[in-house]
Formats: structure tokens, C-alpha cells, sequence
């Protein structure tokens, strides 16, 4: 399948926003358990709005694209909210309105699958399928998983996928703080200590059967989703069965690079050393140092950005809680 359009907002670029100390300076865990620092965030539903809109200087172009398929007669196109979680929570702290953020914003639409329908009456246009793919930290390729198999059956001529999370949530702190796994206050700026950061961010991704409606970015060849079996849904099994299924299902011949999910914790240990066996010493990309860890987008997010700043063939790797793991391999253009 053929991805014609790609367009993300993340920590780095929306930091600033509206002047919000936000995402680097509110996910932060005090001591590794409940105390988090409370400060201001935004609705998912609000980024994905950034990235459909080009607003606050988000690129422009995404919502005119989808709507240029949706109004064509003889493209039948699909909706897929890629959205981590079935529910977005922890959205019940007090925000103190201010000179720069006078308005409180909290989701009015929670329930993703309703958000999904919301979003796509929002776009307008004819859409032929809408879902929502609630798959942890994979839930972008799942659902590029279905992208490709809906296009490959010819029930879809294009598949639009949102992915987005509430990734910076007191329930994912919590969780994350408490395994060691997301930098403490005093651990901010020291460099030695290699834990992720919680970010937030959105990814929309257009793709089509064929590239005669528009020129592709790039070409995603195989997308796969795998399960293992491990006592642990919050980890990885220590021969990483998971991730060997979705590294070998893929053809990897002649990758130039692995673009690994990689959240600092034991698990990189495993997943480094299957790339390691498959690839030799083959270079390995990872921009949750750059951009936290966005939680349900993160494999949309970050793979998006490697077809943005890389070029060549490359193998894109994910693994979330509940034994989950993904793969894509990707020809940049």
C-alpha cells in the first residue's frame, strides 16, 4: 500500500503551543509512585484537530487532502481512530485558567469509537468504514495492519488513520512511575539516566491501493501483528517469542536501518539482541529520547518520522502491554 499523506504533531513541536508549559514539563513523577506534578495538557481530540486544521503552526493540507477522497465519487474510503486505550482518562485535575489559557478544556467526547464517528462527521465527505483500534502502544500499525488488508481486498480504495492518545494521564504515570520506567523530577536533566519521558502527540496517515490519485511518500510492503504467550501483560517474554514472530514475517531483505520501539527499560535488552541477530551491526533509530513516549501513536508517530527525515528501506518495530508486536517494512521515496 502506498502512503500518500503523512502529518504529525509532537512533543517538540507543540511544547510551546499557546504558551503552555506542556508536554516536557507535566508529566513528571515525584517519587516513582502517585505524586505527579500537576500542570496543563491537552484533549487528544485537540491535537488531532491541530493536525486536521494546521492550526497553532501545525502544517496545513490534511484535512483538504482527506477531503478531496472523501468527495470523489469513485473512492471508497475508510476511518480507522488508532487511539491506545478504549477510554481517554485522567483528565479529572483542576486547571487554573490563566491570561495565556483562560478556557478549561476536557473531553466531552471520552469514548473513542464515538470520537471516531464524531471526527469523521467533522471531515465531511462520504466515509464507507469507521472503526477504532484500541491496541496499547501499537495501535497505529495495528491499524495499518487493517489499512493494508482492507486495500488488499479491494473493499477500500484509501484508508485514513488518526492515531492519538492520552498519553500524559495521571493512570499512565501512575503505572509508569511506579515500574521506574519514566524519569523522576530530579532525574530531568541528567543525562545518564536514559528512562523515557511521557509526551503526547497525533499522527494522521493517508493510504491508497494505487498511486495514480496521488504521488506516494513512501511504500509500506508488509505490516504485521503478533501475540505471545508470557504470565506478563506489562512485559515482554524473555526470548522476546513476540517480536521474533514480527521481525521474520516481514521481507527484510536489503533494510538499510531498524527503527526500534525501544522504552529504556530491560525489554531494549531483548529486542536489541534479536535485531542484532537477524541484522549484524545494523543502525538502529529510537526517537523516544527526542519526543517521550506517546503511548498509543508512538509506532505511527515515529515510523512517520523516519519516512520524513530518512531515506532507504527500513524495518519498524513496536511491542505493547498486553503481549502485543507489531512490524513494518517501509521503502521511503
Amino acid at each position: 500500500m502506498f502512503l500518500t499523506h503523512t502529518n504529525s504533531v509532537y512533543a517538540e513541536d507543540i511544547t510551546l503551543l499557546d504558551k503552555v508549559n506542556y508536554p516536557q514539563y507535566v508529566h513528571q513523577v515525584y517519587d516513582g509512585g502517585m505524586l505527579i506534578r500537576t500542570g496543563m495538557r491537552m484533549v487528544p481530540g485537540e491535537l488531532v484537530e491541530y493536525v486536521l486544521r494546521g492550526k497553532q503552526g501545525a502544517p496545513e493540507g490534511t484535512y483538504q487532502f482527506i477531503q478531496t477522497l472523501t468527495k470523489s465519487p469513485d473512492c471508497r474510503v475508510g476511518l480507522i481512530l488508532a487511539s491506545g486505550g478504549t477510554k481517554w482518562t485522567g483528565f479529572t485535575s483542576p486547571l487554573t485558567p490563566s491570561a495565556d489559557y483562560p478556557i478549561f478544556k476536557f473531553p466531552t467526547l471520552a469514548l473513542t469509537q464515538t470520537y471516531a464517528g464524531y471526527i469523521a462527521n467533522k471531515i465531511g465527505g462520504e466515509f464507507e468504514y469507521i472503526s477504532t483500534d484500541s491496541t496499547t502502544c501499537i495501535s497505529g500499525h495495528s491499524a495499518w495492519y487493517t489499512a493494508q488488508n482492507m486495500l488488499a481486498l479491494n473493499l477500500l480504495d484509501a484508508v485514513v488513520v488518526i492515531a492519538t492518545d492520552n498519553g500524559i494521564s495521571e493512570d499512565y504515570l501512575a503505572v509508569f512511575g511506579e515500574h521506574g520506567l519514566c524519569k523522576l523530577v530530579d532525574e530531568e536533566d541528567d543525562p545518564e539516566v536514559t528512562k523515557f519521558r511521557l509526551g503526547q502527540g497525533c499522527n494522521i496517515s493517508v493510504f491508497e491501493s494505487d498511486s495514480s490519485r496521488h504521488a506516494p511518500i513512501a511504500k509500506v510492503t508488509d505490516v504485521y501483528t503478533a501475540a505471545e504467550k508470557y504470565a506478563s501483560p506489562q512485559g515482554i517474554s524473555p526470548e522476546g517469542t513476540g517480536y521474533r514472530k514480527v521481525i521474520e514475517r516481514g521481507d527484510t531483505e536489503n533494510i538499510d536501518f531498524v527503527k526500534s520501539h525501544s522504552t529504556f527499560s530491560k525489554d531494549n535488552e531483548i529486542e536489541e539482541k534479536l535485531i542484532r541477530e537477524k541484522f549484524g551491526d545494523i543502525r538502529i533509530v529510537n526517537y523516544k529520547l527526542r519526543i517521550g513516549h506517546t503511548m498509543g501513536p508512538a509506532t505511527a508517530i515515529e515510523t512517520a518520522l523516519a519516512i520524513q527525515e530518512e531515506s532507504g528501506k527500513f524495518l519498524s518495530l513496536g511491542a505493547g502491554m498486553g503481549n502485543v508486536f507489531s512490524s513494518a517494512i517501509v521503502e521511503i521515496y
